[in-house]
């Protein structure tokens, strides 16, 4: 596939943009590509990483820089060519019941990186003529991401760890004020996504979750991301990365 940008848009934070019409025209919220790494690259394995959004005949994804594999991508430039597989998984439930319609009142959820999949969703929402609102929490204010974005598409409130962004403290502070959704759709790390579990269970608010998960396959065949579920296991790449809250154990 042939890479249009490849785009430092924070410290250690990249956009990649992408140009294959299948992909663009056939995903879905929430799903995944796997990412090979060509040569002079030594790894073997694919990478997974979120789409975080599609615009005509492109797709897009947002990512941080975090070891050697994401280094290497890092570096690729639109002359390069990349091999990608995808769209792999399942995303977000937007439909609320079995007709078209989408949820009208919705709440989004994103620690750090875990922004990707949900700026997808938000655009959807949006453009169905629902009410988006969005929670993101980092570290400090250079680790908010697509705040922007986000914006104007709905409202927006940030948490920052050392107060430098929006309310000191975690994102899931965030929660006691926001506005009660329809549902919620959350992203982010493992700690953060167990307290919107349980925030959603104890207020009965629907809850997807979108876990983040090490992937070699990224197809179900190696059986290496297995998530315990109530009644036994699940595997993030094939029946996730998107999950109800009230079916995972975390």
């Amino acid at each position: 596939m042939k890479i249009l940008k490849n785009e430092k848009i924070r410290e250690n934070v990249f956009l990649l943009v992408v140009e294959d019409k299948k992909i663009a025209s056939t995903a879905k919220p929430g799903q995944f590509v796997q990412v090979k790494l060509n040569n002079p690259s030594p790894f073997i394995l694919r990478r997974p990483f979120s789409i975080h959004c599609v615009e005509e005949s492109t797709f897009h994804i947002l990512y941080k820089v975090v070891g050697e594999g994401t280094k290497v991508l890092s570096a690729y430039t639109p002359d390069n060519e990349i091999d990608i597989l995808g769209p792999l998984g399942n995303g977000f439930e937007l439909n609320k019941d079995e007709t078209s319609n989408y949820y009208k009142n919705v709440l989004l959820v994103a620690g750090g990186i875990g922004i990707a999949p949900l700026y997808f969703v938000a655009k959807k929402i949006q453009e169905s003529g629902g009410t988006v609102n969005t929670l993101i929490g980092a570290a400090n204010k250079n680790e908010i991401l697509c705040k922007e974005n986000f914006e104007k598409l709905g409202t927006v409130n940030t948490s920052t760890e050392d107060g430098s962004d929006g309310i000191k403290g975690l994102v899931t502070d965030l929660l006691k004020d926001a506005p009660k959704p329809e549902i919620m759709f959350a992203c982010g790390p493992a700690p953060m996504l167990k307290a919107i579990q349980s925030y959603a269970s104890t207020h009965f608010i629907p809850c997807q979750l979108s876990l983040e998960q090490y992937m070699a396959c990224g197809i179900g065949i190696c059986l290496g991301c297995a998530v315990p579920i109530k009644n036994g296991y699940k595997y993030v790449c094939k029946d996730g990365p998107v999950f109800w809250s009230d079916e995972v154990k975390l």
